[in-house]
């Protein structure tokens, strides 16, 4: 673990019960985030990232269960504390930003309502006054270029891109650690989207704020990630810088995620691509295996370990374990 550490994740399983099963979502799975950095989680809808997400602030639906594993923030085992004391690091320490920005934010109340009540639910000691300060500060943080004007608007009165921008100042307005970006461009345009991710760059060096980039677009990583975690099926496949990731991938899913991006951008020249997705195979064998293009007898008997290579890179692979055997 690096000295730095503010999140630690270590060995995490949630499991879901549906119609009398148990399905594992999350199994075993460690993330690591140091101070202002950028961490980035991907992997295919169903891959259990938002979950991480969601357990990290104990915001799991009541069909959910974490099994084992410890959530560690700032030395304190997050699993280990009454929801009274967890409301006070979620939203204060922990803050997270989501996918629909409008779903966000109460449709019936003006913004400039509900920064106020934001900022002195966190802070009692703040007046109204005080608080639409600190609001109209927030806004001009996030690069609204008239915030009087949108503290009177609905969120229905606003684009996708500056509703998005008045979530992010939600996030702030507790001046948090930790923001937790959960696909937080998906919905907007490219153009929006490239300026989105700007600005959160912009914002974790200005605030010295940690992010936790939860997404399934390969090519948004490269402008904000420091490292990633590719997920496949509840698992990590693949632990990485953004620049090792990119340059030399090892597990097969990590290479037909970035041969779709290269297709997408026409540059690709690879002969295999990402197929259409399958029932993940039993924890008795690789869970990528009906899948992959590269697979050993191996890879249906056992599950393979995670193994860690000489450059640093950790990879669940079969194929990585006879290289590193070698």
């Amino acid at each position: 673990m690096m000295n730095d550490t503010l999140l630690h994740v270590s060995d995490l399983e949630v499991c879901y019960r549906a119609r009398g099963l148990s399905i594992n979502a999350v199994s075993g799975v460690t993330v690591t985030i140091g101070s202002n950095e950028c961490v980035a989680l991907i992997g295919e809808s169903g891959s259990g990232k938002s979950t991480i997400a969601n357990a990290v602030l104990r915001v799991l639906p009541e069909n959910a269960t974490i099994a084992r594993g410890t959530v560690t923030f700032k030395d304190t085992n997050l699993l280990n504390l009454t929801e009274e004391q967890m409301r006070e690091v979620r939203g204060k320490d922990i803050s997270m930003i989501f996918q629909d920005p409008h779903s966000s934010l109460n449709p019936v109340l003006k913004i400039g309502d509900q920064l106020t009540e934001t900022i002195m639910t966190h802070d009692p000691t703040s007046g109204r006054g005080k608080a639409i300060e600190r609001a109209t500060e927030l806004l001009d943080l996030v690069r609204i270029a008239d915030p009087s004007e949108i503290l009177g608007r609905y969120p229905h009165q606003l684009s996708g891109g500056m509703a998005q921008r008045v979530a992010i100042a939600l996030g702030l307005s507790s001046s948090p650690s930790l923001l937790i970006a959960d696909e937080p461009t998906s919905a907007l345009d490219l153009t929006i989207q490239a300026q989105i991710l700007k600005l959160i760059k912009r914002l974790m060096s200005m605030l010295k704020l940690s992010v936790l980039l939860i997404t399934h677009d390969l090519s948004l990583v490269s402008n904000l990630a420091d490292r990633v975690y590719v997920m496949y099926a509840g698992n990590i496949v693949e632990e990485d810088s953004t620049d090792g990731l990119h340059s030399d991938p090892k597990h097969p899913y990590t290479v037909m995620l970035l041969e779709a991006v290269k297709k997408l951008q026409g540059t690709s020249t690879s002969q295999y691509s990402i197929t259409e997705s399958t029932k993940p195979s039993e924890p008795s064998s690789c869970r990528f295996h009906p899948r992959c293009p590269v697979l050993i007898s191996r890879c249906r008997q056992e599950p393979p370990p995670y193994v860690q290579l000489p450059s640093g890179k950790k990879v669940l692979c079969w194929l990585s374990t006879t290289s590193v055997e070698k």
